[in-house]
């Protein structure tokens, strides 16, 4: 077989793969709107919609995990150069994370009373989780441009590295009301509330890792 036929088994796979991803980061993005709602619901102090919430973010993450598993599978399987191979494979895994972090997130949210903690702080829980909804609606908008648009991939890229420094910025705020916080709370309140905003962060993060995998692969093609 020669080297333009393999070529172009190569390219069909890589496109392949990416409608997967496409599907992937649809799953993750109804991940992170609950994730949302579960911090709205938090906000709001009704534990009932919280854990309802939080049972919509397991399912979604759930079936994002067996998107990334066919993904992973369809790439084992079929031809694609080992350098494009390694690139897809760090797209499916660092996009599958961002869930992850933003169930752990979630998930911390019902180990506490949304009483037991101050009302500014639940707000920056809503605005940092708002940002991680936007940022995953930009992946998959970078996404679907890669293949034929990869300038408007690598621009789109940008702003979703912004949106993570402006996480960054609105935790430091978080961070400075938590130690306030801590002064005069429970310890388990304290605890709690950080590791909430940390793993929100921790989301934010894996939004702008993906962006990085994205401008590689759009540059492979510009």
């Amino acid at each position: 077989m020669g080297v333009l036929t393999w070529g172009w088994i190569s390219r069909r796979m890589e496109e392949q793969v990416l409608a997967k991803a496409l599907t992937h980061i649809n799953k993750i993005i109804e991940t992170m709107k609950y994730v949302n709602e579960v911090m709205a619901s938090f906000k709001r102090g009704v534990v009932s919609e919280v854990e309802s919430n939080f049972k919509k973010v397991h399912i979604a993450e759930k079936e994002a995990d067996e998107i990334k598993r066919e993904a992973i599978k369809e790439l084992s399987e079929g031809y694609v150069h080992p350098i494009d191979r390694e690139e897809l494979i760090r797209l499916i895994l660092t996009t599958d994370d961002i869930a992850a972090f933003g169930k752990s997130a979630a998930r911390k949210a019902t180990m506490i009373s949304p009483n037991d903690i101050d009302a500014e702080i639940k707000d920056y829980l809503v605005v940092i989780s708002s940002k991680i909804a936007e940022a995953t609606t930009l992946i998959k908008q970078a996404l679907e441009a890669v293949s034929k648009e990869p300038r408007k991939a690598l621009e789109i890229a940008d702003n979703i590295e912004r949106i993570e420094e402006e996480v960054d910025d609105i935790r430091a705020e978080a961070i400075v009301k938590i130690l306030k916080f801590c002064e005069k709370s429970k310890i388990s309140s304290c605890i709690i509330a950080k590791e909430i905003i940390d793993s929100l962060e921790q989301s934010t993060d894996k939004c702008e890792d993906v962006a990085d995998v994205i401008r590689s692969i759009a540059v492979m093609r510009t």
